[in-house]
Order: C-alpha cells, then structure tokens, then sequence
C-alpha cells in the first residue's frame, strides 16, 4: 500500500512544485481525489512480476556471492567482489571462459552498487538479459568490477571503492567508467574476458588506458534490459578482452533481440558472420577503405601530438598489409560533445529521480531497484560523487527553467550529426582516429573539486559523439605513448559490428598488439 498524504503535504507539494495553489476550501476535495487515485494505484503492487518467454531457466545456476577481495589479491583495485555465478549444465560459444560484469550489471543475488556507498545495501533480484545469455553459453561469471560512481566519468577515481590503477604503471588511472572490467584483464590467470557499459566512451576510454580490446556495439544491438545506464537512447553494453577471439566469442553470446528491450523492435542479426570472422586466418586488409577523421586528430599539446602520431602509425600498418587509407573530414564530430553533455546531464538527473529506471519506455522495469535507490539517496546523498551532486542540481535547473527544451533540442540535433559520420562511411568501409587524445593521466592528490571532475570527462572526447549516433565503435591495444597503451578507434557503419572484430582479428594475427600487459601479482 502505497503512502498517503495529509492535506498540508498536499498543500506544502503544491507550493514546491511552483505552478500553483490551493484555496483552504479545496484541500479537503483534493486530498480525496487523490485518496481515490493512489487506492486504484494499489492495486499494481498485487500483480505479479511476468516471466519473459526468452528467458532461460535458472534452476540449474549455481550462486555464490563471494567477498572483496584483498588487496594482495587484487593490487590494482579493479574487483569490488568475487564471485562464482555458472550454469554446470550449459554449454556453448564461452564454455571455460571465466568472465568479469561491471557493478551495474545485474547478477541475481549479488549486490550491485553502482560503484557508490550510496547504494551499498542493493542485491539483484534477477539476472540482466546479458547475464542470462552469458550463463546460458557456459561462461562462469567470476568477478564484479569497479567503476566510476554511477558510471558518471571516464577517469577511474570517482568510486567509493577508490579509484583504479592502471596494469602499466598503478600511478595512473584505468580510464573509466567501466575501469574495473579493463584493469582486471591484467589478471591473466583469473579473468579471461569482461563486460563493459557506454554511455560516453566508459569501455573504449578504459580499454585504449589499459591496452586491451573494448567494443561498443551498434546501440541496441545486445539487449541492455537489466543494467543501470543513463538514458535509453544512448546506454550500450558490450565485451572487453585482450584478444579478439574471446571478444568475438562474447559478442556473439549477448547479441539478438529480446522483448524486454524495446530498443530492439524489429532487430534482427545473424551471428554467423561473427562466427566466419573467428573462424578465418585471414591477415591481410586488400580491399580496405579507412578513413582517417581530421577532426579526431590533435597536435595541442606534446601528448596528443605523440597520440595522433601513434595512430597514423596505426593507419600506415594497415595501407602496409593492403588497406586503401584517405583522409576524411567529419565537421559534425566537433559538435558530438555539446549534443552529449546535454543528454548526459538531463537523462541522468531525471534516471536519479525515477529510481534508476527512466520513464516513457516498454520493457523490463526493475522496481527493487527504484525503492533501494530512493531510500538510498534520502539517506545517503550526502555520500554522491562531485559529478553526481552536480548533475543533480543543473539537471533541476534545466528541468526549472528550460523544462526539457535543452534536452530536446540535443535529441533533435542527433540525427544531423548521424549523418555526418554516415557520408563519411558512404565512401570508406571504416573509420580511424585516436580513442583517447592522451594516454592515462596520474592519480594526484589534492586536485580542486571542479579540477577532479572535469579531468573525468576529458577523456570522452572523441567517444561521446559516437553515442549519440549508435555507430559500432572498437577500441584497439594497437599503439602506445612513452610507454602507455593508446588505443585506434575504428568506427563501422550501423549494425556492421562483424566488421570490427574481423579488422580486429586480422590485425591481432599480423602485427600482434602493442606491447604486453604485466603481470601485477608477479607471476611468471
């Protein structure tokens, strides 16, 4: 039974809300009117949850929840906890791969955090649609990851877990937000593949800082029901790894639709074409038409400068082994980042407020999830990350002043800026420029509110845009800076995923990757 109102709540609501008043002698007929519409609300609470038609059967999972690890056992604080999740019945394309899930990705019987204490006391009460296909392929689920607080950065310090060192030198950043799921990559003996989320760049930043794969699929191409995001128009999940095999292999676990996703009306895809893909030897590019994006290319300073001139080295590898490189020019890749930080900024404040879930949408709704995350945030708010606290306040004035007009006029300016990577793939068959302007910033203490935050999100910039237009968009461990991985990002065309991971494999079998991961427990 829902709460209930007294009249002077009611009366004290309307004055909040700003927009008008009660007499005294209406607060009586309102109360019971909304008395009548709260009873008739009750009755939701009575129906059943329904069962998906698509989803597996879970008897035969077996669930450990596990613990956090120590810092011996994970010295680059990339794991929040352990975990032993696996279906001993199943089998298929990820039998014997031991996989990591980002802390927003719902595990059934796990907490799920979100990276923040704020959310400390929530377990899910049922598996995401990606944790279900990866069980259902015969994955064990092994480790949660860290990440950025409410994946709201790309830098890899905002977690109430600490922030997340890097496998090349722990006195720098993971990149973020899915920083755990690239950092624990580095175990090599514990986590063969991870799952990262993209809202602005959170699998492809982390994976160009820590030198491995990262992929962030056409939007909707693998069903997202199930994980916390940002916005609906713009949330992406997708696989990390070190090697395009086991990326490949996870891609074709997660893809394909599922009706608790409205996002993927219609969709259809075969795997097969990633399965060819693995299957090839393949290691030549004749035929290849890549585009390099003016625009994505930056000599500013003496680290994007060295980072541009690392991926055009990318680039001459590939015209080496066949591939037909152009420079291309994509002027709308400048305005992605405005376009992105609107959506950002009004989606997740109004995600906040609606308890995690968003509105306005037909699928799977996680109601648990609301309640924890009201009782959460009215208890410990105090407790949000810089970025939250701030997107929680421009989100209300945008809502105040605006009223969604900002948002709006964002969503409407996608479209145009689609387009201006569409022409670009209408002459080439992929296109290239560097993930990161620079390679992984140091940890530094000390670092001014505003610094700190801001630092976060300057990572993003050549990722973001490609969120906001849905292209397929791959991170890979092909170059590096004094040392430090810097990943080439290949962007395809919609729904040309298969392509990515074969550029990815081909390139892997002849050139192999830029340098090596070490090894930070000191194996041998």
């Amino acid at each position: 039974m829902l709460e209930r109102l007294t009249t002077a709540e009611l009366a004290d609501l309307a004055q909040q809300i700003g927009w008008f008043t009660f007499a005294d002698d209406e607060v009586e007929e309102y109360g019971a009117l909304v008395e009548a519409v709260l009873q008739t609300i009750d009755l939701v609470g009575d129906a059943p949850l329904p069962a998906s038609a698509s989803a597996p059967s879970t008897q035969a999972i077996r669930r450990k929840v596990g613990q956090r690890p120590t810092s011996e056992e994970d010295p680059l604080n990339a794991v929040v906890r352990w975990i032993d999740v696996h279906d001993p019945t199943a089998s298929g394309v990820l039998e014997g791969l031991r996989i990591g899930v980002k802390d927003s990705i719902a595990v059934k019987g796990v907490p799920m955090t979100l990276g923040s204490d704020v959310l400390r006391d929530y377990e899910a009460p049922r598996d995401s649609v990606v944790t279900e296909r990866l069980l259902a392929q015969g994955a064990h689920l092994v480790a949660v990851t860290n990440m950025d607080s409410f994946a709201f950065s790309g830098g890899g310090l905002s977690s109430s877990y600490g922030p997340i060192m890097n496998p090349f030198d722990r006195s720098r950043s993971a990149g973020g937000s899915s920083s755990g799921s690239g950092a624990v990559l580095a175990y090599s003996d514990v986590v063969d593949g991870a799952i990262g989320t993209d809202q602005g760049g959170s699998i492809r930043v982390p994976a160009s800082w820590t030198g491995v794969l990262g992929l962030k699929p056409t939007h909707s191409l693998v069903p997202y029901a199930g994980i916390v995001g940002i916005d609906a128009t713009f949330d992406h999940v997708g696989p990390m790894a070190t090697t395009s095999d086991v990326l490949g292999r996870l891609l074709i676990a997660m893809v394909g639709p599922d009706e608790r996703d409205p996002r993927q009306a219609g969709l259809s895809y075969d795997v097969q074409q990633i399965e060819d893909v693995l299957q090839s030897n393949a290691t030549d590019f004749a035929g290849l038409r890549v585009g390099l994006v003016t625009e994505g290319f930056s000599t500013d300073d003496d680290l994007r400068g060295g980072t541009s001139a690392a991926i055009r080295s990318v680039a001459d590898r590939l015209a080496e082994a066949g591939a037909v490189v152009t420079e291309v020019s994509v002027p709308e890749h400048l305005l992605g980042g405005g376009i992105a930080f609107a959506g950002f900024v009004e989606g997740m404040s109004a995600l906040a407020l609606s308890g995690g879930n968003g509105h306005h949408w037909a699928g799977q709704y996680e109601p648990e999830l609301a309640v924890a995350m009201g009782a959460a945030l009215r208890e410990r708010g105090q407790a949000l990350a810089p970025q939250m606290k701030m997107v929680a306040v421009l989100g209300e004035h945008l809502r105040r002043r605006y009223a969604g007009s900002v948002y709006a006029a964002a969503q409407n300016q996608r479209p145009a800026l689609r387009a201006g990577y569409d022409r670009a793939l209408a002459d080439v068959d992929l296109l290239l420029m560097p993930t990161t302007p620079f390679p992984a910033f140091e940890i530094e203490q000390g670092l001014g509110l505003a610094d700190e935050v801001l630092r976060g999100w300057e990572p993003l910039g050549n990722c973001a845009p490609l969120n906001m237009t849905g292209h397929p968009a791959i991170s890979l461990p092909a170059a590096s800076v004094d040392g430090m991985p810097v990943g080439a990002m290949l962007i395809g065309r919609h729904f040309d995923d298969a392509r990515l991971v074969d550029v990815a494999a081909r390139y892997e079998r002849r050139f192999g990757w830029e340098g090596s991961l070490p090894n930070p427990r000191g194996r041998k």
